[in-house]
């Protein structure tokens, strides 16, 4: 990890949303900052991260923040059930749903991976030569 976790915490004390970060597990909050690393590192194109560069670290800070917060939302959310078919009270019992079409779970993952955070985004568009297609077409 090139981030230190102290700048990361720093960064996080003047945040809108310090009070979610700072809710989340110490583990967590490491694991977010070093994945969020590796995705500006696969954005940029490049092995290694300029962390002095105010731009850069913003981006990863608020990655890890994306990361972080996505997976906490994953962790808690119910299991999706079809709509409700009938329901029998008699003695206090039964439910029926309808099926819903199965979602499998590395597929729900999978919709999302590689995506950078819109504030993560906005910082790198700020780098010159971000987002620039290396391939030039002309007309011949």
């Amino acid at each position: 990890m090139q981030v230190s976790m102290f700048q990361v915490e720093e960064y996080f004390n003047c945040h809108l949303q310090r009070r979610s970060w700072q809710s989340l597990h110490k583990d967590t909050r490491q694991a977010a900052v070093k994945m969020a690393e590796e995705d500006v590192k696969l954005a940029l194109g490049t092995n290694t991260l300029d962390i002095g560069d105010l731009l850069i670290f913003c981006a990863v800070c608020e990655q890890a923040l994306f990361l972080a917060m996505r997976e906490a939302r994953r962790q808690i959310r119910p299991r999706n059930h079809g709509a409700l078919k009938s329901e029998t009270i008699e003695n206090l019992g039964k439910r029926e749903y309808y099926d819903t079409a199965a979602e499998p779970e590395s597929d729900s993952n999978s919709k999302s991976a590689g995506v950078l955070s819109p504030r993560s985004e906005l910082f790198l568009s700020r780098l010159p030569g971000y987002g620039k297609s290396t391939v030039r077409l002309g007309r011949g």
